[in-house]
């Protein structure tokens, strides 16, 4: 069955889907958690101007957390592991046993080529770094320095040693797991001893199932899924297609097919999704500035976020500066169901100051001055625990009590 749906409908679900309307998420940690559950992973990004990308996913949707907390409680609590996913994801602890079909493969050709390569140049390196792991472990690339295990010179991706290099290639496979980060730095350990033993010792699925799993994953995780383009978004999924893979879904009546009037590519949504919608209809949508981040799930599809939200949104942040259009790392801003500004921010922990470098009203939206977004600042300046925004005129808002 093929859903129509106008625009609106479209956009009150995806709302929903990626936990943007009617879910009441508890304040901190609580919320955390179950946000992080609902939204089926978290985008990983190391740059830390606003906090990194996914406490800012998390902040949009859960009150009283602040940077640094979501990825620490995750590994405290053994919420999730770090794997592939879209691309470097968080993942709830639970689907493990599915993501070990892609471990088994060695995580993927471009991970398989470069542990062949790391096996021609410094044979024995991969051996020697997960013997210290097991001795040792949980270590990071600084500890395997000090221990002088595999310092040979080797340029691969990040890596700059043959140590480096092994950790990668270790962790591709499966054979280690991130078992915490300090200040965004990765400490792996044996898998064994990252992942609780009921997980660990399950099955591995077949690598087609764990495809099959993926994509209705995938699916879930960004509410609407275009059938067409928008390759980042099918990352890891792309031989899916020509698989016919998303027809034999269908047909199974695991996912379902969206046409959007006036957009020729279709979506696919969950298999619930004409049901989600009518419970999406019955709640009011708040109209409340919540600040996206550049990797949320609800732009992870980013032409097609452009004709069903009519907003071009493009992270910065690796053009030249001279290319830059709106800033460096610019958030948007949505307020109900409309995308209706973006601002290019920078926080300075030391004065506690948020710096708005820039401000851009969308057509049709609202400007800087206006009392949801004044307020949205607020509400992100206590996310940040700062005491202050500057704006580019100049005027300094101060934290509000409350």
């Amino acid at each position: 069955m093929t859903l129509r749906w106008t625009i609106e409908q479209a956009r009150l679900y995806q709302l929903q889907a990626v936990g943007l309307h009617k879910v009441s998420y508890a304040e901190g940690k609580e919320g955390i958690r179950t946000c992080f559950r609902d939204l089926s992973g978290l985008q990983l990004d190391p740059l830390p101007i606003l906090g990194r990308n996914h406490d800012l996913v998390i902040q949009a949707r859960v009150n009283g957390v602040h940077p640094g907390e979501t990825l620490a409680l995750i590994h405290d609590e053994r919420l999730g592991f770090e794997y592939w996913d879209k691309v470097l994801c968080v993942l709830p602890i639970d689907t493990f046993p599915w993501f070990r079909a892609l471990m088994a493969a060695g995580g993927g050709e471009w991970e398989q080529n470069r542990e062949s390569l790391l096996n021609q140049d410094h044979p024995g390196a991969i051996a020697a770094v997960l013997r210290t792991i097991a001795q040792h472990g949980p270590l990071s690339s600084r500890e395997l320095k000090e221990l002088n295990t595999a310092q040979d010179d080797h340029r691969s991706w990040k890596s700059t040693k043959a140590a480096n290099g092994a950790l990668e290639v270790l962790w591709n496979r499966g054979d280690l797991s991130v078992s915490h980060r300090r200040n965004h730095r990765r400490y792996f350990d044996l898998t064994e001893r990252v992942i609780p033993k009921r997980l660990y010792e399950e099955a591995i699925p077949s690598i087609d199932d764990f495809f099959r799993y993926l994509f209705t994953k995938r699916v879930h995780t960004v509410g609407l899924l275009p059938s067409r383009g928008d390759a980042e978004a099918w990352s890891l999924l792309r031989a899916a297609r020509g698989d016919k893979l998303p027809e034999g879904l269908i047909d199974e009546g695991r996912i379902t097919v969206v046409e959007v009037a006036g957009i020729k590519t279709p979506f696919y949504a969950s298999a619930q999704a004409e049901e989600n919608l009518a419970i999406a209809e019955k709640t009011t949508l708040a109209q409340e500035a919540r600040f996206i981040a550049p990797l949320d799930p609800l732009l992870w599809a980013r032409r097609a976020l452009a004709r069903l939200w009519s907003f071009e949104y493009m992270w910065e942040v690796y053009k030249p500066v001279q290319k830059r259009i709106f800033g460096y790392y610019v958030l948007p801003i949505l307020c109900g169901d409309r995308f209706v500004a973006r601002f290019d921010g920078r926080y300075d922990r030391t004065e506690k100051t948020l710096h708005v470098l820039a401000y851009h009203e969308e057509d049709g939206g609202l400007p800087l001055m206006n009392p949801a977004i004044h307020t949205g600042f607020q509400r992100f300046l206590v996310y940040l625990d700062g005491e202050r925004i500057a704006l580019p005129s100049g005027e300094v808002w101060v934290r509000e009590a409350g």
